[in-house]
């Protein structure tokens, strides 16, 4: 027993001295945990090429005439390598040298270009004529080009007495109406000719026999071999009549021989007028029975006679009825043309028609310009079922409420690398378009494309809507300077483009 008890006590002290050394070594650290960690990168790699563009074969011709087909094919070609929903639209824009209806007054002092700016807008103004521009109108002046006439000249292309020119059809007739008082002018005597001419010998005018290509003129004119007496009215040669002092000069043609009276259907009037360079066209008469430059009827009134060849007749004018020939342009937006669609039938194909009303009140068509945009795989509404590539037709109006604007939408997924069908396939210059509708037009067709990329769910499965969230398409085309994208809320965005879509039936 005692032995124990010695034991015990050892084994307490050897306790304490543990607990001791325990103490000393908690007194200098923490305690310590067992720890673990773990990462996991989810790479995903996107190389968005996303690139929809509008493709096109058009080679536009050099003159446009009405009844003209000019091929132009366009569609959309995806570039990229996103798949993309398409939608594409029209409009247009032209420029339009009109002539004006009232003309200029014909000014009543005569100055060099008649105090006019010569136009700066280049070799096609000036090609139709216009070389003057003075207060938002242009002044047409007629060519003294003399060109050869085949059918009387036969291969004898040296410019002789059967070639023409715009001045000598405005004074084809051979009488001199009216021309500025104490008038100096020459012509050549086209054949041998019975005239009153000045003899100096005698002091006086005599009648005698003028040999043919004799130079003649009023006292005064220049370049002349005989001077004649008087002046206005008289007979002329018109194919080589040379005015010599500015101002109004009035010819007059005989179009019915065998006419009882001097009426107006037995002459017509035509005239320039010049300043002393230039031969300065007179406002005509725009009627389809009258020749070109006919001043308008009752310009000039000749005294009636039973014989209307009996000579000299007296002439009076109506000044306010003589005007200088003047046109306008006038720029048409694309809210300036009229939009119409007609989606044809089985056999005939949609089409799409621009008009602009000439800018007049006129009901008739005399004055429209009418372009027709003939269009390609349009899905009629009589179709039954999906047809993929094809566009269809939707219209809608635009902020004013009142104009329509026709979108075109492709009834399939553009994919990648891929093209859609053609939409258009030709523009025609409606037969019905006449002379009076322009003196010369340009025309822009400007095509608007738009696209939105088909998405894919977590199965990687395509969606059969555009983006639904974020930002989608509008109603509504917008205006390209806007962008492609609705900027509307994205729960707004989805229930219009939803709304949308259905009427479509995107496969």
């Amino acid at each position: 027993m005692k032995k124990n008890k010695k034991k015990t006590a050892r084994d307490r002290r050897v306790l304490i001295a543990a607990l001791l050394v325990g103490a000393l070594i908690m007194a200098g650290s923490t305690f310590a945990w067992f720890t673990s960690k773990d990462e996991v990168t989810n790479r995903l790699s996107a190389s968005a090429n996303y690139g929809v563009s509008i493709a096109e074969d058009f080679q536009p011709p050099e003159d446009w005439i009405p009844g003209q087909p000019v091929n132009k094919d366009v569609s959309a070609v995806n570039t990229g390598n996103v798949d993309a929903f398409v939608r594409m639209w029209l409009e247009g824009e032209m420029s339009v040298m009109k002539k004006d209806s009232t003309g200029t007054a014909v000014p009543a002092s005569i100055t060099a270009g008649l105090g006019y700016t010569v136009t700066e807008d280049g070799d096609t103004m000036k090609g139709l004529g216009f070389k003057y521009y003075n207060s938002g109108k242009y002044y047409k002046v007629l060519s003294t080009t003399e060109r050869t006439n085949p059918a009387l000249n036969g291969t004898n292309s040296a410019v002789g007495d059967n070639d023409y020119s715009e001045v000598k059809s405005v004074q084809a007739g051979g009488y001199l109406v009216y021309a500025p008082a104490s008038a100096k002018w020459s012509y050549k005597t086209a054949q041998q000719m019975t005239m009153r001419v000045y003899d100096s010998g005698f002091n006086g005018y005599v009648t005698e026999a003028v040999p043919k290509d004799t130079v003649v003129g009023p006292s005064g004119s220049t370049g002349i071999s005989k001077t004649i007496e008087g002046g206005a009215p008289c007979v002329i040669d018109s194919d080589t009549f040379v005015p010599q002092t500015p101002g109004l000069y009035i010819f007059r043609r005989t179009i019915d021989l065998n006419s009882s009276s001097n009426t107006a259907d037995a002459f017509e009037y035509t005239g320039y007028v010049f300043d002393g360079t230039d031969y300065f066209a007179l406002n005509y008469d725009d009627t389809d029975t009258k020749s070109d430059y006919v001043l308008p009827d009752g310009a000039v009134t000749a005294a009636t006679s039973t014989a209307p060849q009996a000579e000299p007749l007296t002439y009076t004018l109506e000044p306010s009825m003589i005007t200088l020939y003047s046109a306008s342009e006038t720029i048409v937006k694309n809210n300036g043309l009229t939009w119409a669609y007609n989606e044809g039938t089985d056999t005939d194909p949609a089409v799409l028609t621009a008009t602009y009303n000439g800018g007049t009140a006129d009901p008739t068509t005399t004055d429209d310009i009418i372009i027709k945009v003939t269009l390609d795989n349009i899905k009629k509404s009589t179709a039954t079922g999906t047809e993929s590539q094809q566009w269809t037709h939707i219209k809608t109006t635009d902020v004013t409420g009142i104009n329509y604007i026709h979108t075109f939408y492709y009834n399939d997924d553009l994919e990648a690398g891929d093209s859609s069908a053609k939409l258009i396939d030709s523009l025609t210059l409606d037969p019905s378009v006449t002379q009076k509708a322009f003196i010369a037009f340009d025309f822009d067709l400007n095509v608007f494309l738009e696209s939105v990329q088909v998405t894919v769910d977590e199965n990687g499965n395509e969606k059969t809507t555009p983006v639904e969230t974020g930002g989608i398409w509008a109603t509504s085309p917008a205006a390209p300077s806007s962008g492609s994208i609705s900027s509307a809320s994205p729960a707004a965005a989805a229930a219009q483009a939803i709304a949308e879509i259905e009427k479509i039936a995107w496969s």
